[in-house]
């Protein structure tokens, strides 16, 4: 995934602008991706926990959670570094 990093990057002003709007899950921040990536969704939703685990690496967080009709946890919000969001 460090290819999608990268690419990500390269398209950040477009992920960033669209978080302006308000979080995305994790299936959204996906799909941005695969949308500015080359990767498919589906290599995207299959890799996001590791990509999301890389963005801790690099001091970033994944902020916040939604919870869906079962309970489950969907993370959400806009990417944080330091503390500061990068998003208002």
């Amino acid at each position: 995934m460090i290819d999608t990093l990268e690419a990500l990057q390269q398209h950040q002003l477009v992920i960033l602008r669209r978080l302006r709007g308000g979080p995305l899950t994790e299936f959204e921040l996906a799909d941005e991706v695969a949308g500015h990536s080359g990767y498919s969704i589906e290599d995207c939703a299959d890799h996001m926990a590791d990509w999301l685990d890389e963005l801790r690496a690099e001091g970033l967080t994944w902020a916040g959670f939604l919870v869906n009709d079962a309970g489950q946890e969907i993370m959400a919000a806009a990417l944080t570094k330091r503390g500061k969001e990068l998003v208002r």
